[in-house]
Order: structure tokens, then C-alpha cells, then sequence
């Protein structure tokens, strides 16, 4: 049964950025009227709509300014809505930023009685709340000291220990746990999943740990630009906004090169040409499953070709004129195939699988009109999903996708400047897509299935604790020439959050002329993992990749070659009292070296095994 807590309906914030410090002061007197260049709004939230239940437990992640402080400031009613509404039910007690409605100068002792009086909690029950706050945040021997000499992490914890000392209908926490030690940080996420769990309460965090976050909460809340831009599971969210990392990598570049042909535009002689950037991409960044053969990228106006791109020449550098992008692309080297000079998008090489390249036309913007048509020939082997970009300065033009079709040459064309596909201004920061796929790398080795086989050899994700278990991994080498020793490593996330055990292997050679493709096999002989359930990551990575400190980010490093993030769940169970409530259980060979079966053949041989150093310290004894 639904118990709406909050609830949002279209909800906004604006707020307005003034060119000069005395307008704001005019504008709270309402004498600022509509003076011209006064000032600019910035929306801080744009139309959110979200229904939150009583109990949840709810993180929101984003980057700086996406909204996320703004929105929590508005349940907490510390700031009004510009529009939309707002329904709050039951109090909220709210931990915004670090001294929050502590006063430095008075005691720790002393804020405590003061928070619980603003709560109406006095006498003999404050009394015994300010025990178990002082309890709780071990700050006996500080308690009576200012709290202006507190360390931070000192701060942190006698604010969050009174901030949860009475069970809240709201929980509202900003960037908060973050600060003190993993300790205490241990029993705040203790501490809060006994207020849910037991007492009912609802949880907001802000923080940008998603994997603390996650480890927290239930659900996720992804906000960019004032806008929610996904709402789901931690797991789910977490992989999308590990893929927007490779976004914000790829929305860099591509500022950089739009910036690039504008100041070769301004020192040009002629200002009468119009420079088009195109971006031919796979869907959600995953490889390619062969490569995908262009002939011909040409802009066509009234039947006539006003620019193609070089597909027949090493063309990567003339900005001057058209040209293709190497940086970040998978072009191939331009071939003879199926009797056409052609340049394929490659299936392998770069995190961005794509291709890009830049047509300039000798017409300025104003005489491109909608009779614009950009065509594409092309052929492919497999079946593609291929989606198209254009770019005009800083603003995106949707283009579309289309799908390759089979063992033929075949032509796509599409309207270059129809109104509505133009997007507003990209910035750095700007995410333009959702990618939660979880599927990373560049493609160099795919894999392309992965089962898990029990102790009866059938394939099941129940599995029992102690057992054997066998993983099978199908792969395919796309890069013609690699032979290395690939590191292939399998991960086990507890709920989907916590990574709790690695397994690695760095012996497998993988030879591309010997065998192109076949199964890798893991075999565990016993599953020490603890009951529970947990989600499984792949990644293959080239050779030594895991020897080295790693500068990129796993989903913009071309050092991986594949990786399904939390591709699966498998449960776990029959750990018994041992095996739950930890992440592995461990079996070794034991010995009592002093027992009475010290000269035993069996506790002989387990001695030699023993350091020497080891073995004297004991004797010593």
C-alpha cells in the first residue's frame, strides 16, 4: 500500500544571478523593476516530479549545481518553490552542511540540550537523550569544551549523533558522511538503517560517494541540470553514471574541436563557409559486432553535393577543409571493399566507438536550408544499430539512427536542418544520454555470453555456499593481430553495491591467428563466498593492466576490453551461522604444533610449510 511521504508535481526553482550586488538589494524592496541586463535566472530545478514513500530510503547523486542541495532545501522549507508543488508530510530533521544550528561558542553539552529543546524534548528525557547522543559520538572527554575547538570529524559526529538521537518522520542529509573516520561512518550507516528498518523513517541523502550512497540506500535519484535524469535501483543508476564519465570525456573533445574550427573560422579570409561536425555512433557506446563499411558521407542541397568527407585519403588535420576526426574514433584505414574505396568504422581500438569527421561548406549558415540532406552509403556484415550527430558551433543537431542491412551496399538519407532536432547548447557538463547498459571497452576482445554452471553442471544463478561452481565466458577477438596475456578478471558485488571478492587470472594466452574465438572457464572446487545475494562483473583487460597504477577511469581507458558491470545476480545460500553476515569464508590447513600429535607425519609436513621465523617463536614459547 503507497504512503506518499512527498510528493512533487511539476516542481521548480529559480533563482536569479544579478550583474551588480545593489540590484539584489533593490529587488528584495521590489524597487529593481525590469531593469535591462539586471540580472539572469538560473534554474536551479526544472519541473521535477517525484513521489518519495514512507520508509524509503533515497540518495541523490549528480555533479555540482545539478540541483540536488537546492531540492533537499526545499522539503526542509528553508527556501520556497518558483512554481510547482510540494506536499511534505511529518517533520523533517535536516543536516544540510557541517555547523548547521550548532553554536561554536557553546559546548557541545550545550547544543545537544539546545536542539532537543527546539524539539520540545526536555527534563529528565533530555537528560537521558544527551547520554546516549554523548554515548553514541564518543566525545566524553571533549563534551564540555566549545565546539569551535572540535576537528571536523569531531563536529560531524555530535551533529549527526543528535540529529538522529529522536526518530524523525524525515531524514534529510547533505554530504554529510563523508566527513570523520570509516569507523564512525560504520555505525552512521548502522545507525540509519536502524531508524528506517525499525522506526519507519524516511531517508534523503546527498552525496558524492555514489558507493556509499548506494551501500545506504534503496533507490537513486540521478539529477543533472535542475532535471531528474534517472530514477531507479543504486545498481542500475550507478552504472549509468559511471558511463557518464566517458559522456563528459567525449563532450570535452568535442568542445575542443568545435572551439578550434571557430578561431580558424575568425582569422579566415572569407567568412562565407559553415563547418559541420557529424558523429556516427553505435547505440549506448557498445562494440560493434563487425565492422561497418562507409563509401560516402556527403551533404547534398537541391541535388547537388555541397560537401563530402575525404573517405579515400589520410585527410585528419586540414581544418580548412573537410576532414575526418582521429581523436577519439574507431576509423579504419581507407580499403578496397566489395568494389568500392571505403574507410570502415572498426569494431575495436577506442572506448568511443564511433567515427566522426568535419564537413566545410563554401555557403554560410544562412543559405543551408531545409532542403539539406545528408547521405550515407554504406555495407555491413552483421546487423548495427547506428545512431547520428551533427553539430553546428556548440548546439547538437538529432539526426536519427538507422540499421545496417546485411551483405549489401545500401544508402541513408535524412534531413540535415529540420527545426525540431535542434537541441539547446551542449556545455562540458551537459549529459545527453542514459547509457545504464553497464557494458564498457574497446571492443578489442568481446564477450559475448556468460553462464553460471552448478555442482550438477546445469546452468542456475541458486547456488549453495561451499559447493562447486563453474563460470563460462564466451569470447570473440575482434583485433586481427592481438596476442598477449589478457588479465580476465570476475568481481562479486554483495546487493549489488559492495565489492567483496576478486578473482584474477593472468596465464590465459589469447592469440587472434591461433583461435579468434572460444570459452574461457572458471572452476571455484568450493564457493567460499557467504549466503547472500550478489551481482557479477567480467572485464578483460590487456596484458599487465592490473600491475600498473591506472590514470582513467575504467570506461574511457582503451586498456579495457570488455566489461559487463553487474551483468547478473546470483543468490547464495547455505552459509550457515559462519557464512552469513561476512563476504568470504576461508578454508587453510591448520596445525597445533605443540598438540600431542606434534610428531605426526601429517603435523611434521604442515611445519615444513611454516616460516622458519614462525616456527621458532612458537618453540620459544
Amino acid at each position: 500500500m503507497k504512503d506518499p511521504i512527498i510528493y512533487t508535481e511539476n516542481l521548480s526553482k529559480v533563482y536569479r544571478l544579478y550583474s551588480k550586488p545593489h540590484y539584489r538589494f533593490l529587488d528584495m524592496f521590489g524597487l529593481l523593476g525590469k531593469k535591462l541586463g539586471a540580472y539572469t535566472e538560473h534554474k536551479a530545478l526544472d519541473g521535477i516530479n517525484l513521489e518519495i514513500q514512507r520508509g524509503e530510503k533515497v540518495a541523490f547523486i549528480g555533479r555540482n549545481g545539478a540541483g540536488k542541495s537546492t531540492f533537499l532545501k526545499l522539503v526542509t522549507n528553508v527556501t520556497k518553490p518558483t512554481s510547482g508543488r510540494l506536499v511534505v508530510k511529518g517533520k523533517a530533521h535536516a543536516l544540510l552542511q557541517i555547523g548547521t544550528g550548532f553554536h561554536p561558542d557553546f559546548t557541545g553539552r550545550e547544543n545537544i540540550y539546545a536542539y532537543l529543546a527546539q524539539l520540545g524534548v526536555t527534563g529528565r528525557e533530555a537528560k537521558i537523550k544527551c547520554s546516549e547522543i554523548i554515548e553514541f559520538a564518543e566525545l566524553e572527554e571533549y563534551i564540555d569544551q566549545p565546539v569551535k575547538t572540535y576537528s571536523t570529524g569531531m563536529g560531524v559526529r555530535l551533529m549527526f549523533s543528535t540529529s538522529t538521537a529522536i526518530s524523525p518522520n524525515l531524514l534529510v542529509l547533505d554530504e554529510v558522511l563523508g566527513v570523520g573516520d570509516a569507523y564512525f561512518a560504520q555505525k552512521s550507516y548502522e545507525r540509519i538503517q536502524e531508524l528506517c528498518d525499525r522506526e519507519g523513517t524516511t531517508l534523503l541523502l546527498v552525496s558524492h560517494d555514489v558507493y556509499s550512497a548506494s551501500r545506504i540506500c534503496d533507490r537513486m535519484i540521478w539529477i543533472d541540470r535542475g532535471r531528474i535524469l534517472i530514477d531507479g535501483d543504486p545498481a542500475t543508476v550507478v552504472k549509468a553514471y559511471e558511463d557518464s564519465i566517458r559522456v563528459q570525456e567525449e563532450q570535452r573533445l568535442r568542445l575542443r574541436k568545435l572551439e578550434k574550427l571557430k578561431a580558424i573560422k575568425s582569422i579566415s579570409s572569407t567568412q562565407l563557409s559553415t563547418s559541420i561536425l557529424l558523429e556516427i555512433r553505435s547505440r549506448d557506446n557498445t562494440p560493434l559486432p563487425c565492422p561497418v563499411y562507409f563509401s560516402d558521407i556527403s551533404i547534398e542541397q537541391k541535388g547537388q553535393v555541397v560537401a563530402s568527407l575525404p573517405l579515400d585519403s589520410e585527410s585528419f588535420a586540414q581544418e580548412q577543409v573537410s576532414h575526418l576526426q582521429r581523436e577519439a574514433t574507431n576509423w579504419g584505414k581507407s580499403v578496397l571493399w566489395e568494389n568500392k574505396q571505403s574507410r570502415p568504422l572498426l569494431n575495436y581500438g577506442s572506448s568511443f566507438h564511433k567515427i566522426a569527421g568535419v564537413f566545410v561548406t563554401n555557403y554560410p549558415r544562412d543559405d543551408l536550408d531545409e532542403s539539406c540532406e545528408l547521405a550515407i552509403e554504406y555495407w555491413s556484415q552483421k546487423p548495427c544499430n547506428l545512431e547520428l550527430r551533427g553539430f553546428i558551433n556548440q548546439q547538437e543537431i538529432n539526426l536519427g539512427s538507422f540499421k545496417t542491412v546485411e551483405g549489401k551496399w545500401f544508402q541513408h538519407r535524412v534531413k540535415l536542418f529540420p527545426q525540431e532536432q535542434l537541441r539547446e547548447q551542449i556545455s562540458v557538463n551537459t549529459v545527453t544520454e542514459v547509457n545504464s547498459t553497464g557494458v564498457q571497452g574497446s571492443g578489442a576482445i568481446q564477450v559475448l555470453d556468460v553462464k553460471v554452471v552448478n555442482e550438477q553442471g546445469r546452468v542456475s544463478y541458486l547456488l549453495s555456499h561451499g559447493k562447486p561452481m563453474n563460470l563460462l565466458i564466451d569470447y570473440i577477438i575482434q583485433k586481427p593481430d592481438l596476442r598477449e596475456k589478457a588479465q580476465v578478471l570476475v568481481a562479486f558485488h554483495r546487493d549489488g553495491v559492495q565489492d567483496v571478492c576478486r578473482i584474477i587470472t593472468r596465464d590465459l594466452l589469447f592469440d587472434a591467428a591461433e583461435n579468434s574465438s572460444g570459452t574461457i572457464c572458471l572452476h571455484l572446487p568450493k564457493l567460499y563466498i557467504a549466503a547472500g545475494t550478489y551481482s557479477v562483473t567480467v572485464m578483460v583487460a590487456e596484458e599487465g593492466y592490473y600491475e600498473k597504477e591506472q590514470t582513467l577511469f575504467y570506461t574511457i581507458n582503451p586498456g579495457v576490453y570488455t566489461c559487463l558491470a553487474k551483468i547478473f545476480d546470483i543468490v547464495i545460500r547455505n552459509g550457515g551461522v559462519v557464512g552469513s553476515g561476512t563476504g568470504v569464508v576461508g578454508e587453510g590447513e591448520w596445525v597445533i604444533m605443540n598438540g600431542n600429535d606434534s610428531n605426526s607425519e601429517h603435523t611434521r609436513d604442515l611445519e615444513n610449510l611454516i616460516p622458519q621465523e614462525l616456527s621458532n617463536v612458537n618453540r620459544a614459547n
